[in-house]
Order: C-alpha cells, then structure tokens, then sequence
C-alpha cells in the first residue's frame, strides 16, 4: 500500500510541474490555428506604450499559443525599445544581434530586416552610435535591395547623427543634408514622415553644437511642409502604413508643427538678431522668441507634462522661473504619483502571485488527498477481495475436511485381525467410549492394539471429531494421552506420521479454529470473544493470533467478508 501511495504522489507532483511548465520553455502547445505575426506584433505594441508588463505577459500567452520562439524573442526586443532603462535597451541589442545569427534571419529577408529595424531603434535608444553604424549600414542596403528607398533615407539619416557623434560632424551633417534634399518637394506621406523625421534629426545636431542661428530655417521648413500637408491632404495621400487616418492628421500635425514652434523658441531665446515673421516685425529675438513660446503653450501638446518639459531650456532663457517652478513642481508629482502607481502595481502583483500560490498549494492539496482516498479506497478494495477469495479458500478446506475425515477412518479391526482376546478388545471399548474425558488412571487401548501409527491416528482422530473433546480449553495432548491410555511417545509418532498435522497440539488447535468459522458464519450475534470461548479458546487474543497465522485474516474481517 505505502508503495501505491509513493507512485501516486510522484505522479501528482509530476503532473503539476508539467502543467506549471506549459508556460515556461517547454515545448509551445500547438493550436493548429496559424497566427497573424503583424496583427499579434500591432497587439504587444499597443499595450506596450502604456503597459509593458502586460506586453510581455501578452508574448508570453503566445508562445504558449505556438508563435515560434524567433519570433516572441523579436516582439519581445521591441517591447524593451519603448523603455527607457538601460537594462531593457541592453537585452533588446542582445536579443536582436543573437536573432542576426539565426538560419531564419539569414533566409528570410523580411525577418532579417524587421530585426535590424528594432536593433538600429535600441542602438538609437541607448546612444550605442558604433552598433548604429554597423546594422544601419546593412539596413539600407536590405531596403535598397527591396527597393524600399524611403525606408533607405531613413536609416541613411540615423547614421548622420551617429557619424557626427562619433567625431565626424562634417560628415553627418552632410549625409543628412542628400537625405533631405533627396526627399524635399515629394508630395507623398511616406517621403513627408521620413522627411519631417531627416529635419528633426538635423535640429538636435545643430543644438548640440550650439548652431542655433541655424536652426531657424529648419524648423522654418518643417512648419512650411506642414502647411501645405494640412491645406492639401488628398495629394499626400499614399496608403503608407506610417500615414494616419483622416481623424487622426490633425494631432499629427499639430505635433511637429509644435515641435517646430519649439525649437523657433529655443533658437530665438539664444539667438540675439532680429526677425521678421509671418509680417510682423518683433523688436528683438526675445520677443520672437516669446511669439513662439505662446504658440507652443496654448497647443494641447504643450499642456501635456512631455510637452512642458521639452519647453524648459527655454524657459529657462527667458526668465520665466514662475513657469519653471510650476513644471518642476508638476514633474515632481507626477513622478511621485508615478511611484505610487508603480508600488500599487507590484502590491498587486505580489497579492496576485500569494494568491496564485496558495490556490495553487490547495489544488496540490486537493489533488494529494484525492489520490491518497482513491489509493486507500482501492487497496481497501483489493483487500475485500482477497479476503472474499481466502474466506472461500477456507470454508471450502473445511468442507472438504469434514467429507475426508470420516471417509478417511477404517472399522476397527476385528479381535483376531489385532492379535488379541476379544473379552479384551471389547473391554478396551467399552472403556474408551464410555469412560469420564479426564481423571482416568488406566484402563483405554493397550499399547499394542493398533497395528501402526496411522490406524491409532484415525482412531484418536475420529474420536476427538465425534464428541468434540477440543471444545473443552482444558483437552490438550496430556489429557489426550489419558484419556487414550497411550504413551506421548505413540502420541507423538501417530501425528508426526500422519502427514497433517505435526502434533496433537496443531490438530486440536485446527479442529477449535474450523469450529470457530462455522460461529463466525452462523452466529453473527455472537461476539468474537464469545466464538472464542465456545471454541476451546481460553483467551480470545490467542485466539485472533492462531486465526491470522492460519487464514492470514483476522476474525472480524473473515466475518465481514462472508456478510
């Protein structure tokens, strides 16, 4: 039974690891459904902007799901590109440069290049300019090669920055200057998007090089574009997955139209000439500086947080520490109330997972307890009916004995076939058939009445039977050996020889114990105890102990078995 118990655990403990396993590294549960790689890939982004956990629990689910694993690895990389912890952008590199190694990345030419735009974008993220023109070079002349020539420009643009980052100015500003130039004048979404971003890219160049006089007539162009974008719609129209929806242009547009209006501001603040514009001829660059600043202001983008602090350089400029408190003191809140957000989050992470762990400690409970009854209640099964099968055994041994053993006893030879006077042999008959059980001193079978062991043995046995001399708890053999007026010896010899029993003790013994079944059978209001006594037993436990060793059951349940 503890062997049963043993195997049925390890099979619960095993079939929870497995199913704990479904969602781990295992083997992907396969679903026979094919999955929408970009439709999954546009579901993870979404949630990604404002919840990236749940973007990787959503990559998670389709793993298990069957996505292959290339591809929840690529998912997950771009999920770590919209954060801004340098840890997530480090394993968003790594994640894409060991996905480079892949047979896929060098078979599939859309796999490859969907992987190096998510790496060029972490290596952009992470400030990595080395890795930015190592995988951006291999970028454009993949998007060449599929003769995506915008999507070339914009990669072309990434590397400008990153070769002026790295000491090569001159360079940079130049390839981002063909860039702009190759895609000024097109009046298509897609150039306009890749052009605004080339624009963009040559701004944060020009700040970091402290060329602000220069950064007017870039941003002067992008509000330019913008203008004309937002008067004549329809001729930029180009089905570009990048180009938004007709209720979506106006915040597109107001976006990097208050982006231009910032970086006017900015340059202004610090550029100290005057200027005129849209006809109206400011005094100084300051004032010009401030028309821009309340342009970007009263803008829904400039009342948002990122917005407000994108102004700060220059409100700095300016001299508006008012305006600069009030976006410290907002940033600090907002940070504050960001942390609270964050501590409400893992509270409930962490209640989540104690509950997922005690819920799961009571199905293994259940499930332990469960298979512990079911292993019980089978053995206990098993056991009724081995028990039904030795009660059978026994009951038809006994009967079997009772037929034998009166079938087995021969007449008692005559007085001439055992040698001696008939006045004797009858004597001696007389004797041991109407004699007191005990308390004789002679007067039973001589010593050579019976011709061999075997003939006293059925004689003594079919006189013990026929008047039951073992229901008596004081019969045992030296009462025997009174009352049949013979030696142990011959004793002895009659029962070791008669291939049964080994002595007189163990056939009486078998004779109280085959009375006892009969009790236990037929007299269900009798107590053990009872069938006991009534037996020839004088303690019932010796009783209980001579049954198992015999029946290998106790009495109670050989009762029960046969109810």
């Amino acid at each position: 039974m503890k062997h049963h118990i043993v195997l049925y655990t390890f099979a619960v403990v095993a079939t929870i690891i497995m199913m704990a396993g479904c969602t781990g590294s295992g083997n992907p549960k396969t679903t026979g459904t094919p999955i929408d790689i970009q439709a999954a890939a546009d579901r993870v982004m979404e949630l990604a902007a404002d919840r990236p956990e749940q973007a990787l629990q959503t990559i998670d689910s389709l793993r298990a799901e069957g996505m292959a694993a290339y591809e929840t690895d690529w998912l997950r990389a771009k999920v770590y590109c919209q954060s801004l912890e340098s840890t997530r952008l480090d394993s968003a590199i790594a994640i894409c440069e060991r996905l480079m190694l892949l047979d896929v990345a060098r078979e599939n030419r859309e796999y490859r290049q969907d992987v190096l735009e998510t790496l060029v974008n972490a290596c952009r993220r992470s400030n990595d300019d080395e890795r930015i023109l190592r995988w951006a070079a291999e970028l454009v002349t993949l998007f060449h090669q599929n003769g995506d020539e915008t999507e070339a420009l914009r990669s072309e643009a990434e590397m400008g920055v990153s070769l002026a980052h790295t000491g090569h100015l001159h360079e940079g500003l130049a390839k981002i200057d063909s860039v702009i130039a190759a895609l000024d004048g097109k009046r298509k979404f897609n150039e306009l998007d890749a052009l605004l971003i080339a624009l963009k890219r040559k701004v944060g160049l020009l700040s970091e090089t402290g060329r602000y006089a220069n950064i007017i007539p870039v941003a002067q162009s992008m509000l330019d574009r913008l203008a004309d974008y937002e008067q004549h719609p329809a001729d930029y129209h180009d089905g570009s997955y990048r180009e938004p929806a007709n209720e979506d242009r106006p915040g597109y547009i107001e976006f990097y139209r208050n982006r231009a209006y910032g970086y006017l501001a900015e340059a202004y603040a610090r550029h100290s000439v005057e200027f005129r514009v849209e006809s109206v001829e400011f005094a100084t660059a300051t004032d010009t500086a401030r028309h821009y600043l309340a342009l970007y202001e009263q803008s829904g983008y400039g009342q948002t947080q990122a917005g407000r602090h994108f102004i700060v350089p220059t409100l700095c400029l300016l001299g508006e520490t008012a305006k600069m408190d009030s976006i410290f003191q907002d940033l600090d809140e907002a940070r504050f109330r960001a942390y609270e957000q964050q501590m409400e989050i893992e509270r409930e992470q962490d209640a989540s997972a104690r509950k997922n762990i005690v819920i799961g400690f009571c199905i293994f409970l259940i499930l332990l307890v469960s298979g512990f009854a079911a292993c019980i209640l089978r053995q206990r099964s098993v056991l009724r009916r081995t028990n039904r099968v030795l009660v059978s055994q026994i009951a038809e041994a006994a009967a079997l004995q009772q037929v034998q053993a009166p079938n087995s006893l021969t007449p008692d030879p005559s007085p001439k076939e055992r040698g001696v006077c008939s006045s004797s042999a009858d004597d001696t008959d007389s004797k041991s058939d109407h004699s007191p059980l005990l308390g004789r001193g002679g007067g039973g079978e001589a010593s050579g009445v019976f011709a061999s062991p075997s003939d006293l043995f059925r004689h003594m046995q079919s006189v013990i039977l026929r008047e039951q001399l073992y229901l008596d708890p004081a019969f045992d053999r030296q009462a025997a050996i009174r009352r049949f007026n013979i030696s142990k010896e011959r004793v002895g010899s009659a029962f070791a020889q008669s291939g049964d029993f080994s002595s007189i003790s163990d056939f009486i013994r078998d004779c109280r114990l085959r009375h006892a079944c009969d009790l236990l059978l037929n007299q269900p209001q009798m107590t053990v105890s009872e069938v006991a006594q009534q037996s020839g037993f004088i303690h019932a436990s010796t009783f209980s102990t001579d049954f198992k060793n015999k029946y290998l059951i106790t009495p109670t349940t050989y009762r029960e078995a046969n109810r």
